[in-house]
């Protein structure tokens, strides 16, 4: 199934389901079963509320005056993050292929070092933005503006001390982020957290998948294109840590929870590894995507520099 955080005309948030080239609102079509006021709850409520989506789903083809009329054309609708505020930051795993790996050391004049653990860090609940929303670019604070496209987990079933083995068990989902970071701040510190964790710093969606729906994970192919232009091209397969073992490692000693994002790492071909480097500027697009997920397309959008005159008075 393919669940959606999305936006009535009248714009009311409401959790979805996409059914065909349309979006089922759940909380509607349920009665307003408090299990469908947001994807947070849905998730929570474990495999009965997805056995209680699916029926609605199933049934809108069987009731063309009934639950049909909670149906909305997609491209009526505006998608949301699919996880608006998440109940805390967003987990990431950082050098988590090889071929960003070889390109990073490459850029920043080091050796070839392949990780024998995960490196983790997190994103701000406040980095959270939705298809079509905006990248903020504010040169008060960075010049060195990139991308990241990269596979996302979200849990289901909560956990300390996962196994590898179980791991896949725990997952309710996948979805697309794209892991925008300020170069210049990410490495002026041996931390990543504040270069990677302004506001708009991490675009999410547009759908969130479960996996029967998906099929291998391997077999995903990551892509990101800047204006039109493909930067970034590789299998999911190739990550270093997959899924199952980001969650294991991530959950020895730390409790997972249902709804907790862990986004699982980059393949090469971020602006800074390119040849001179070339940056994010306000006026470009960058389009995350994958088949089986779908696209996540943000512009990258100015913040205004207050003049001499109104800087004197902050």
């Amino acid at each position: 199934m393919r669940f959606v955080t999305f936006a009535h005309p009248g714009g009311e948030p409401a959790l979805g389901v996409q059914v065909g080239g349309a979006v089922l609102d759940l909380s509607a079509a349920s009665g307003r079963d408090p299990v469908f006021d947001s994807m947070l709850a849905m998730i929570s409520s474990g495999q009965d509320a997805l056995r209680s989506a699916l029926r609605l789903a199933d049934a809108v083809s069987g009731d063309p005056e009934g639950s049909r009329r909670h149906l909305f054309d997609s491209q009526a609708v505006d998608l949301l993050a699919p996880i608006p505020r998440p109940h805390k930051n967003v987990f990431c795993v950082g050098l988590n292929f090889r071929s960003h790996v070889e390109q990073n050391a490459i850029a920043l004049g080091q050796p070839i070092e392949i990780p024998e653990v995960p490196l983790f860090f997190t994103k701000t609940v406040t980095s959270v933005v939705g298809t079509g929303e905006g990248i903020r670019c504010d040169e008060r604070l960075t010049r060195q503006l990139d991308y990241e496209v990269e596979l996302a987990v979200v849990m289901g079933t909560g956990g300390s001390w996962i196994s590898p083995e179980d791991a896949m068990a725990h997952v309710f989902g996948f979805t697309l982020v794209n892991d925008v970071s300020a170069r210049d701040l990410q490495w002026r510190t041996s931390q990543f957290f504040y270069g990677k964790g302004l506001d708009s710093f991490c675009p999410m969606g547009p759908a969130i998948v479960t996996p029967d729906e998906l099929g291998s994970i391997d077999d995903i192919v990551l892509e990101l294109l800047v204006d039109g232009e493909m930067r970034q091209h590789e299998r999911a397969g190739n990550m270093i840590f997959p899924p199952a073992v980001a969650i294991a490692e991530l959950s020895k000693g730390i409790t997972l929870e249902p709804g907790d994002v862990i986004s699982l790492g980059t393949p090469g071909g971020c602006g800074y590894q390119i040849v001179p480097p070339v940056f994010l500027r306000p006026g470009n697009v960058v389009e995350c995507r994958a088949e089986g997920i779908g696209s996540l397309v943000n512009p990258v959008v100015n913040v205004s520099i207050p003049t001499l005159e109104k800087r004197a008075q902050i």
